[in-house]
């Protein structure tokens, strides 16, 4: 059988990025340990086939990062049987104690070159092995991590400072020091840096610039080649560089600080339009044998992809009479009103423009409409009798709707978000500009993000117009007496549905419509048990994605699921509370096999014992296999996994999502991790 299996060579070049762990990782001192991950393990490479075992076992042993005990015990076990592992690491990096078990690993690691090593050590802890394990090693490199603000002192750290004093006398290869201390005193500091001034450093690494006085005094002994800044450097020491050592000067390396903070994606502009040297024809127009067709559809072509690039947009427009025309309706395309003063002046060029209204796809209202102060009034000008004439900002906005026949999106507010919705902040648009939006550009808008003025009576015959509408972000108190005014074909097109202010007349009125393609709605209004009965009668079975507030299915209990079976996500939120939901609520009668995820939107700390022991209480007596048989994860939006040993076994809800584990559900934290089980010493 021919052999089409690659070369060891070959295997070991497409691996190594893979299990490779970078310098500056494995000597990464932050508090938080970039290894502190739950993803899956590098050793998973391994057991793709044989070649691979064979190829990447050397290069999974090369660098060792143990950050529990039963990580210690485990690797201890495979080198005692099997100490050709050992002989493969080159970089240890021990984030603890974990017992006896590092003698045994210490023992079967002879060629470690760099050993990273923590002070950070509880009195819970136990560093007898790592003491008696550390004089069969002999690295070139030493990393120490400590608190910096403040260092742990206790009888752990006093025999691990013993222990690694009685090393260093021995080590007699240490070239590297990566210093943690922020003074010579204290009593790490005093116990490890008398041995390491005698040792032939080279390269010291400091935390931050002002330890380089101090750091370069007492090394100075040392034949010390370079002394590495680990913080950048900002501005106010760069300037006092001037007054230190010109021998310190000479070896210090460092990075400096950037004070321009890069741009948040998506907002990438362009300040400045490049240099271009000037033509060597002065009199050389582009394109003048073209026809004037072919011309402006390249310009026009140009200058759409120019207008979102630059933030001077208006410069493009003055360059020349041709680009004014095509550039014109470009820079109408997204249009935003930040000033009450400027609805008047464009309602003006609409009226005169027409066919600019047209060009107009998104418009995003974030100024004050809605106020009768005669300070915000507009002045026309002076009638023929000489009184001023005053247009309302609401009629303004209005008359720039009704000239709009073709918007995509319209917006009042940009400050809203889906997770800061600032409902009360943002302007509201009166009805009237409602129903007009809803007559002039029904058959093209998409997505409607505003705030409606409240009326007594409203209704509801503008939404018979809203034939494209697929995302719907309402906010508006006003009452719809006449519920049976709206067409049942209203709304065709929706698919999001968000409420987050609404009289109960409004449900109704969504209940009289089919609203064939809506699949995702978010509540976060507290209706009537009456309104929202007949809302989930009538499109329940439709809905895949759900958002209501704790106190809303508090109201409805299971029987939210048999209004709502086809539910794959629910998402559940409420800013006051901290107890967890009845776990009864998601026991239903029947079984409901789509639900997939349940999203727990809100602020779940656990400040006090009752708290603690409420969610252990829902933990406990929740059964999702009973009758969630499909339920695969429940995220926290506000909960982060643990990244220590310590806080680890400390931690209600890594126990929880061990209990979670067991039912098939995995709990994930704000940050999207999923919660792994960690390996446990029997």
């Amino acid at each position: 059988m021919r052999d089409n299996s690659l070369p060891d060579e070959l295997i070991s070049e497409i691996l190594s990025p893979a299990l490779k762990v970078a310098d500056h990782v494995f000597s990464n001192t932050s508090h938080v340990s970039p290894f502190a991950a739950y993803g899956e393990s590098t050793s998973a490479y391994l057991l793709v086939c044989k070649s691979w075992l064979r190829v990447a076992t050397p290069l999974l042993y090369s660098v060792v990062v143990l950050r529990s005990k039963a990580q210690a015990k485990a690797l201890a076990a495979a080198l005692s049987g099997n100490p050709e592992l050992g002989r493969f690491i080159k970089k240890l990096r021990v984030e603890g104690g974990f017992g006896p078990a590092m003698q045994t690993v210490l023992r079967c690691s002879p060629n470690v070159t760099d050993l990273f090593l923590t002070l950070e050590i509880y009195s819970s802890d136990n560093v007898g092995g790592l003491c008696k394990g550390l004089g069969f090693i002999n690295p070139s490199n030493l990393i120490l991590q400590n608190f910096r603000h403040k260092p742990l002192n206790n009888k752990m750290v006093s025999q691990l400072l013993k222990g690694l004093s009685q090393a260093l006398r021995k080590w007699d290869q240490l070239v590297v020091f990566d210093c943690p201390f922020q003074g010579s005193r204290g009593a790490a500091a005093t116990t490890i840096l008398p041995i390491l001034v005698t040792k032939e450093i080279h390269t010291l690494v400091i935390p931050s610039i002002r330890e380089s006085t101090w750091a370069y005094a007492v090394f100075k002994a040392c034949p010390l080649k370079t002394i590495q800044v680990r913080e950048p450097i900002n501005e106010f020491h760069l300037e006092n560089l001037g007054s230190k050592d010109p021998g310190l000067m000479a070896i210090l390396e460092f990075t400096a600080e950037t004070t321009r903070k890069p741009k948040a994606p998506g907002f990438e502009q362009i300040s400045e339009f490049p240099v271009i040297a000037p033509s060597l024809n002065p009199s050389f127009i582009p394109l003048a044998d073209a026809p004037r067709e072919v011309r402006d559809q390249l310009w026009a072509r140009i200058l759409s992809f120019a207008i979102l690039a630059t933030s001077r947009k208006l410069a493009l427009l003055l360059i020349s009479k041709s680009f004014y025309r095509l550039a014109l309706p470009f820079y109408y395309e997204h249009l935003i009103i930040r000033r009450t003063q400027l609805l008047l002046p464009i309602s003006s060029i609409l009226t005169r423009e027409t066919t600019l209204g047209s060009h107009i796809r998104t418009l995003t209202v974030d100024c004050d409409i809605d106020s009768d102060d005669p300070s915000d009034d507009e002045d026309t000008g002076d009638t023929a009798d000489g009184e001023s004439l005053k247009v309302k900002p609401s009629d303004s906005i209005i008359a720039i709707l009704s000239r709009t026949n073709k918007l995509v999106k319209f917006r009042s507010g940009s400050r809203l978000t889906e997770t800061s919705p600032i409902i009360y902040m943002d302007p509201q648009i009166s009805l009237d500009a409602f129903e007009t939006l809803a007559e002039c550009s029904g058959s093209t808008l998409r997505e409607f993000l505003g705030r409606v003025q409240a009326h007594d009576h409203a209704s509801p015959i503008a939404f018979n117009s809203l034939k494209a509408l697929q995302t719907l972000w309402w906010r508006c108190d006003a009452r719809f007496p006449d519920v049976t005014a709206v067409s049942p074909n209203a709304l065709q097109s929706l698919e999001v549905l968000r409420i987050s202010c609404a009289h109960p007349s409004f449900l109704s009125v969504l209940s009289e419509m089919k609203l064939p393609s809506l699949r995702n709605v978010i509540l976060s209004e507290r209706f009537t048990n009456q309104s929202q009965d007949a809302f989930f009668r009538t499109h329940g079975p439709k809905l895949t994605e759900l958002s209501i507030s704790d106190t809303m299915i508090g109201n409805m209990g299971a029987r939210l699921f048999e209004l709502c079976p086809n539910l794959s996500v629910l998402i559940l939120s409420d800013e006051h509370s901290s107890y967890p939901p009845n776990y009864k609520h998601f026991h239903p009668l029947r079984e409901v096999p789509s639900l997939v995820k349940i999203v727990f939107k809100s602020y779940y700390g656990i400040h006090h014992k009752d708290i603690e022991s409420s969610w252990n209480n829902f933990f406990t007596n929740f059964k999702p296999r009973q009758c969630l048989t499909g339920l695969r994860e429940m995220r926290f939006r506000s909960y982060k996994w643990p990244t220590s040993e310590r806080e680890i076994a400390k931690s209600s809800w890594v126990r929880w999502a061990e209990t979670m584990l067991t039912q098939g559900v995995t709990l994930v934290d704000l940050n999207g991790t999923k919660w792994r089980s960690r390996l446990k010493v029997k």
